[in-house]
């Protein structure tokens, strides 16, 4: 078959909206096509049954399907946080997605907010494909120098995880997401989320929240404290934060790791060859091991002691937001009270120059 044209349509959903998994961020369409009752039709036909099949026991598989030539390859890739369950049912709904929207095209993609599904009649597996998709970019905060910094370090740690394809977390305010297809080996994985991250900061730069999709891998962030439209939280959405108690307890151990982590960075071996055994020679390989254990729990208590006072600091911040939030609504009730006030005077006083004028 020749070479595809592909029409793409990216779906812009506000970004202030509760994403559902199964929301259609883009999808790609060839514009060459098969004709019905061929084997190639066939071939897709069972491709797509593999896949579905496939989710309900992982969440990444590739298939290639070539009983009598015409050969289609595909695979997909559920989100790292979802369940076996909620995976099938977003690579289901995918493949329906597409049977609808690329009917009878030779090759197709779509990207849903669970999942990513792609089938073609060339081989694609394990090709890097760093070209950009979609992306989306939130409103600018200007030049807020604490929260830039703060999606400066949450986009670093994201790529940061060697050998991850799937990482999530939380720095402050600010909540992140990457994902590779896992197609890809690690060093192709890691190059293609390099790029995701200096494109998206390239291309959103102060904006408050950006997506960034690669052709096999995509970048998130979000500063969940930002809030342009009251009573409406732009944190990047109750997925990321997860749909489920495995998904929410996942994202918040991160979230605590991430912390950890940047204030392990700051603790020097001296602070740590301080604890109850200062004879022992202790470095972070024994720390990790569990050979200095005395010291492993003292540390660990100050640094779970920081998390505690962080977590409330937020909750403080929390109330104080609350609070001036309550106050704006109380000035603009008495704003409009006022109006309508004035309304009524004016309107007795028209009332009153038209009883004059008759006379």
């Amino acid at each position: 078959m020749k070479q595809a044209f592909y029409l793409s349509f990216p779906l812009i959903i506000p970004f202030l909206s509760v994403f559902a998994k199964e929301s259609i961020v883009y999808f790609e369409c060839s514009q060459l096509y098969y004709t019905s009752t061929t084997t190639y039709e066939s071939n897709v036909n069972s491709l797509f049954t593999s896949l579905v099949s496939s989710a309900s026991v992982s969440n990444f598989n590739k298939f290639e399907i070539s009983p009598q030539n015409d050969v289609v390859y595909g695979l997909f890739q559920c989100r790292g946080d979802l369940s076996f369950l909620e995976c099938k049912d977003c690579v289901e709904n995918s493949v329906n997605q597409l049977k609808e929207t690329c009917p009878k095209s030779t090759s197709g993609t779509i990207q849903l907010e669970g999942c990513f599904v792609k089938y073609d009649n060339t081989s694609f597996f394990g090709v890097v494909d760093n070209m950009k998709v979609f992306m989306r970019c939130g409103p600018s905060i200007g030049y807020n120098s604490n929260i830039l910094t703060q999606i400066d370090d949450a986009l670093t740690y994201l790529v940061g995880g060697t050998g991850q394809y799937f990482r999530v977390g939380v720095l402050g305010s600010v909540q992140g997401m990457m994902q590779c297809v896992q197609d890809l080996n690690a060093s192709d994985c890691e190059d293609c989320v390099l790029e995701a991250r200096g494109r998206v900061r390239s291309e959103c730069q102060t904006s408050t929240w950006g997506d960034m999709y690669l052709g096999k891998c995509y970048i998130r962030y979000a500063d969940g404290s930002f809030r342009p439209i009251k009573g409406i939280d732009v944190n990047i959405n109750d997925d990321l934060r997860g749909g489920t108690k495995k998904g929410k307890n996942v994202k918040q151990v991160f979230g605590i790791v991430v912390m950890i982590n940047r204030t392990m960075s700051r603790t020097t071996l001296a602070e740590l060859q301080s604890c109850r055994r200062p004879t022992a020679t202790i470095d972070r390989t024994q720390l990790r091991s569990g050979a200095a254990g005395d010291c492993r729990r003292v540390t660990v208590k100050k640094e779970v002691t920081i998390v505690r006072q962080r977590a409330e600091e937020a909750v403080e911040a929390a109330k104080q937001e609350a609070k001036e939030a309550k106050r704006e609504a109380r000035v603009a009730r008495e704003e409009s009270e006022l109006h309508k006030s004035q309304i009524e005077t004016l309107s007795r006083q028209r009332d009153w120059y038209k009883s004059m004028s008759t006379r």
